[in-house]
């Protein structure tokens, strides 16, 4: 009996003990009409309301039921980059993509979708007490947002006609005063993703529709600073894939793009990371300096703080209904090498346990990893969560999965890291 006793208090303090993540908190976005599984039934039924919600460190056990949410519209459809953070971290734009069905709809098919054009703006100077501020409307299906790190500017990538590419100038409030138009020369089409050169003096934006990459260079006013216009800087670059997101490598040098190959489809076929050198000096090409292979259904891409680690999350089969063999709930983190002159190489490939990861963030070391997963196939009511890993980097990186998790409600879909001030 002695034993016995000893073994369940032992098996208690494993699944609370204390998680390892050097940050001051993280943030999440939930969508709560879509489901686990809606990707195979092309349709969404409402459940509940959207919100955000966050989570302080160091964390206690009874602080894993005591987090703030809110109320915010988001979506996990067209979603490519969602939460853009103020660099004091007090305020926090929250995209959406998608609308929220109607009071009297109970479900939609992924056509009939309500369009989103707004971003909401939440307070999140007390992450356990979240405030939702206002909202100003954007484009037509926004996809993502971007928010320059002097804060004067927040880009919006978007379907709108004439407006896939909008930058809102801010005022010391951070609200919205002026809007700056696309370069003259960008041909209309879908913007799904809008990044800030490290710099600020460029912006790239990807066009998954047309496979396209471009530089934007930002023209300012000498005396004041304040941007006059955008200009398209040399030609695109096509790619062989679909690419979804990017992302700058920390010095600036190189530019990570995702490529979904088929954004979550059923047909089996890996996705890449390309890795591009633009040329800044003149309007002359950009360059594919490398690529590697991940696996099926990438979702979501991070850099470690060094830069010589790129992490992946695969979704493969996970949302597929009905579970057998081939889809288990089985989805996969693959672990990528970046050397100096840009090679990339696919280390290891991870097989990690959860329905659609799409939240992937390192903490401030670069020593801990939080990864979001839509849900976890288990009996009983739905759950999804925040898994914890230790990485370390070199030659043969390490992932090795934290005993404790965060349990949230299902339908958690983007994180995003909130350092110490």
């Amino acid at each position: 009996m002695k034993n016995l006793l000893f073994i369940l208090i032992s098996c208690c303090s494993v699944s609370a003990q204390t998680i390892n993540f050097d940050a001051k908190g993280l943030i999440y976005l939930q969508d709560s009409d879509f489901g686990s599984f809606s990707y195979t039934t092309k349709k969404i039924d409402k459940a509940g309301l959207d919100k955000m919600g966050a989570f302080m460190f160091p964390l206690q056990y009874e602080d894993s039921y005591n987090n703030s949410e809110q109320i915010v519209s988001n979506s996990v459809m067209d979603n490519f980059k969602s939460i853009a953070l103020k660099s004091d971290n007090r305020l926090c734009y929250v995209l959406e993509t998608k609308g929220p069905l109607k009071k009297d709809e109970k479900a939609a098919f992924f056509a009939g979708l309500p369009d989103g054009g707004y971003v909401s703006v939440i307070d999140i100077s007390n992450l356990r007490n979240l405030k939702p501020d206002y909202r100003f409307p954007v484009a037509l299906n926004p996809k993502a947002i971007a928010l320059s790190k002097n804060n004067d500017y927040l880009a919006v990538a978007s379907e709108g006609y004439n407006q896939e590419l909008q930058i809102f100038e801010l005022n010391e409030f951070g609200k919205p005063i002026r809007v700056i138009s696309k370069p003259s020369h960008m041909a209309n089409g879908a913007v799904s993703d809008v990044i800030w050169h490290p710099k600020e003096d460029y912006l790239v934006y990807i066009k998954q529709d047309t496979k396209e990459i471009g530089l934007v260079k930002i023209i300012k006013d000498g005396p004041t600073q304040k941007i006059i216009r955008l200009e398209q800087s040399g030609s695109t670059i096509k790619l062989d894939g679909l690419p979804k997101t990017g992302l700058f490598t920390n010095n600036g040098k190189y530019f990570l793009v995702l490529d979904t190959h088929n954004p979550i489809s059923s047909e089996a076929a890996n996705g890449q990371v390309f890795v591009i050198k633009f040329n800044l000096e003149d309007q002359g090409s950009h360059s594919l300096i490398s690529k590697a292979f991940v696996e099926e259904n990438p979702t979501a891409i991070t850099i470690n703080p060094e830069g010589n680690s790129v992490l992946v999350t695969n979704a493969k089969k996970s949302f597929e209904y009905p579970i057998n063999e081939r889809t288990t709930s089985k989805s996969s983190l693959s672990v990528l090498d970046l050397s100096p002159d840009g090679t990339l190489t696919n280390k290891n490939n991870l097989l990690l346990n959860g329905i659609l990861p799409s939240g992937l963030s390192f903490d401030k070391t670069g020593k801990n990893i939080a990864i979001s997963f839509f849900q976890y196939l288990d009996f009983g009511k739905p759950s999804a969560g925040i898994d914890f890993y230790k990485f370390s980097s070199g030659p043969n990186p390490k992932v090795e999965k934290q005993a404790s998790r965060i349990n949230t409600s299902k339908g958690i879909h983007f994180l995003k890291v909130i350092e110490d001030f």
